[in-house]
């Protein structure tokens, strides 16, 4: 990607066309019409939502403008009483201490677009410290981002988050694989297809035993290691920099892997991205320890981007409340240090199914005449996704009651209406639930200059509080 990055302002708009609630086709004369909204658990939309497709080569340079319905003068944290403080002086102080951030969220940060657009924007900024976190999601059976690998050549069963049940332990990264034998190995490293990203450590998330027997590079030589056992990880040590490696290892078939996190063993920024397609905040509930199983990633904020996938159910902002309330205090609890911002989701659509009775006419048969009988069409349309809204709300008032700060995209993305604009600008994916690379792009680019702009208001109070 281009780091040209002071050089984006705002385009003027064209006049767009305002894409309807709903798309109905006019019924012809005779016929009886009934549309309906779809059930509340559509299986195609339950379907676009676990198995994220992103359409290749439309935008990989984050140089993009921003459009004129983007809101950028609420382009802001609102900290609720937060005190960030303590994060300002963490990426003051990142060219010798690493800072740590830690994103949670669905399939709009699986992919990691635009979770990768901030990183890339805040590491140009204050270093890289390494690639950070990675999963094994393609060996789960999901996609993975394109910046990194983690695959094998063995045989290995596997879980992930949205499995409707689990046959073995699925840790906080929502993906998880156990070998089918006792020898097996895995590779893991980073693409270089962007900028040159080594690693001098690796460490490995896991439940078992986990006794490493050798490590190769890319060219199939041995690389001098260290292991540094604990009880949730194993840290693999290396005396030189690589982007691949090869990790022969033995296990007792207790071993389940989650993931691994590669660092360079230098300051900067890691921007760890812990991403499910289909995820919500009952789904990350379910693990159960989202809370100690980031805690190794020692992070200094945990931003938490979830509540797309619950607007396609049924509304219950009670019960979303209390699930929002759950995760955040099993993360407060086992890392109390660690800042914590909430996302609102933006505006999306989902499917409207139109039935039409209509009569068709039939052919002449032998010894029939010719006449009419009623046959059911259904069309497929969009509307405005109406749940997302109150979610919304739900999540701004427990970031308010709790004074806990939140970042409200829904409102940034253009609010009420930003779908069609969305839409119209080539930034929503055909399923208008995600969004194409240059919307992702775009989304992480705003999360950014937020960041950053909080960063900046923090050191303004500090300064007139003194």
């Amino acid at each position: 990607m281009k780091h040209s990055v002071s050089l984006i302002l705002p385009v003027i708009s064209l006049f767009f066309p305002v894409y309807p609630s709903a798309q109905t086709v006019a019924p012809d004369e005779g016929e009886v019409v009934n549309e309906e909204v779809v059930d509340e658990e559509n299986d195609d939309e339950k379907d676009i939502r676990e198995n994220l497709v992103i359409i290749p080569g439309e935008a990989d340079d984050i140089d993009i403008p921003v459009p004129n319905f983007i809101k950028q003068n609420l382009n802001h944290i609102i900290f609720n009483g937060a005190d960030w403080s303590k994060l300002r002086t963490a990426f003051t102080n990142s060219n010798k201490t690493p800072v740590s951030i830690v994103h949670i969220g669905d399939s709009h940060v699986q992919a990691d677009i635009n979770t990768g657009t901030t990183r890339e924007l805040l590491q140009y900024d204050f270093g890289n410290a390494g690639r950070g976190l990675i999963s094994p999601l393609k060996l789960s059976g999901t996609n993975e981002p394109s910046d990194y690998f983690f695959q094998s050549r063995n045989s290995w069963n596997a879980v992930k988050l949205m499995s409707a049940s689990w046959r073995q332990t699925v840790g906080f990264t929502g993906a998880s694989i156990r070998p089918t034998s006792s020898s097996s190995e895995f590779s893991i490293g980073t693409s270089e297809r962007d900028d040159y990203n080594p690693f001098s450590s690796a460490t490995i998330f896991h439940n078992g035993k986990l006794n490493i027997k050798s490590v190769t590079n890319a060219d199939g030589n041995p690389v001098h290691y260290r292991t540094i056992p604990s009880r949730d990880y194993t840290q693999i040590v290396m005396a030189s920099d690589e982007t691949k490696i090869n990790v022969q290892f033995s296990s007792a078939g207790d071993l389940t892997v989650f993931g691994a996190s590669l660092s360079g063993d230098r300051p900067g920024v890691f921007y760890h991205a812990i991403g499910n397609n289909g995820a919500t905040y009952d789904t990350y509930n379910r693990i159960g320890n989202v809370g100690a199983g980031i805690n190794p990633l020692q992070p200094n904020l945990v931003i938490i981007s979830l509540g797309t996938n619950e607007a396609f159910g049924r509304l219950d902002t009670r019960g979303f409340t209390r699930s929002i309330d759950r995760l955040v205090n099993n993360i407060r609890t086992a890392n109390p240090e660690a800042l914590i911002l909430l996302t609102t989701p933006m505006e999306c659509h989902r499917s409207v199914k139109s039935t039409k009775k209509v009569k068709v006419r039939t052919k002449r048969r032998k010894g029939r005449k010719a006449g009419y009988r009623t046959v059911t069409k259904t069309t497929k349309s969009y509307a405005v996704n109406s749940n997302i809204s109150p979610l919304r709300q739900a999540i701004l008032d427990y970031g308010k009651e709790n004074g806990i700060a939140v970042y409200d995209w829904y409102d940034v993305a253009g609010g009420s209406g930003a779908s069609a604009n969305w839409i119209s600008n080539n930034l929503f994916a055909p399923d208008r639930v995600h969004h194409t690379r240059k919307g992702y792009n775009l989304e992480g680019r705003l999360l950014y200059d937020a960041l950053m702009d909080a960063l900046r208001q923090q050191s303004q109070e500090v300064v007139q509080a003194n």
